[in-house]
């Protein structure tokens, strides 16, 4: 039995192992992405996204028992800052989520930022795809939890919840130039502390001023009250979280959703894969060498070294114009 079939018979060994040499970029492991690509597709995506300290790992420890209170498979990929030294995620499995350990129908991992912007790990695209094919129902994808740079989940995630707290209301008209605009569903977490109330009515003020008309087709994003740690008004996160579930299969959403996540992750990988080539040609190419070093002299400025490159790239592609 291939690691492939072993994924897809609920081998969680399997799935683990593969997603860390994922992680590592082994060139065999993304040989079996390239097998496991169109095999996925079939779980709902939500992302967990919010500034620090509002409680997002507990929120999700809870979600994740609601959604197996429904019976549906669960796989949580939680997105830790990474060790300066090791390059590993900080947190590893999260303390919080510890309740579901035991749960054969529940998968937990943690993933390092390593460095990637917009609160993610490079590698998340890819560990969804495995549990995708893992059979997993639901994928909850926490964020690093930096501020207002996390909006690449709305990229990847069919959900995005934007987990707020009591006091935070009077950063909200900062935050809507930013991460406000990618919310589906809004959560005031920690709803047990005062100021909840306040903090909602301040959401629905800063929505009337950003949402557009409501109309058949856009979806307004619901205000939920919650305390994960009192497990109040999860079941109403829940149901809203279904209602957005509907939304985005009666409007024909869904796919727009995926062909955009697709997209995404084509372009990561396709930068990444530039950069690498390009710096494994730096390290053998004196030539090269020596034109990287008029940068730091300051005799070629990085616009015009980068324009460089891409009529480079240009050149290369007038000539292989069979690509399809």
């Amino acid at each position: 039995m291939d690691i492939i079939e072993k994924i897809q018979a609920g081998d969680v060994r399997a799935a683990a192992r593969l997603i860390t040499r994922v992680e590592k970029r082994d060139p065999e492991a993304i040989e079996i992405i390239k097998a496991v690509y169109t095999k996925s597709g079939k779980s709902r995506l939500i992302g967990i996204t919010g500034p620090p300290g509002v409680g997002k790992s507990c929120l999700v420890g809870a979600l994740v028992g609601e959604f197996r209170a429904r019976n549906l498979t669960v796989g949580v990929l939680a997105v830790d800052p990474s060790s300066p030294f090791s390059g590993g995620a900080l947190l590893g499995d999260r303390a919080r989520m510890s309740d579901h350990t035991s749960d054969s129908e529940v998968f937990i991992r943690s993933l390092a930022s390593r460095g990637a912007s917009g609160g993610l790990s490079a590698a998340v695209n890819d560990a969804a795809d495995i549990l995708n094919v893992f059979g997993k129902d639901i994928i909850l994808i926490e964020t690093v939890g930096v501020g207002q740079g996390e909006i690449d989940i709305a990229r990847i995630a069919h959900t995005v919840l934007l987990v707020l707290m009591p006091g935070y209301g009077d950063t909200l008209q900062a935050m809507k130039a930013g991460i406000m605009e990618i919310a589906d569903l809004f959560v005031v977490n920690k709803a047990d502390k005062p100021g909840a109330e306040k903090t909602a009515s301040e959401l629905a003020g800063a929505q009337n001023l950003s949402c557009p008309s409501e109309v058949e087709t856009t979806w307004i994003p619901p205000i939920v009250k919650t305390s994960a740690t009192h497990k109040t008004g999860l079941d109403d996160l829940v149901v809203e979280i279904f209602k957005h579930f509907d939304f985005l299969d009666t409007h024909d959403v869904i796919q727009a959703k995926n062909r955009e996540r697709r997209t995404k992750q084509f372009l990561d990988i396709l930068s990444r894969q530039i950069l690498d080539e390009f710096m494994a040609e730096l390290d053998k190419d004196p030539a090269l060498q020596r034109w990287v070093k008029k940068i730091g002299n300051l005799e070629l400025d990085p616009y015009s070294a980068s324009e460089q490159v891409v009529g480079w790239m240009k050149k290369a592609r007038g000539a292989e114009k069979d690509l399809s």
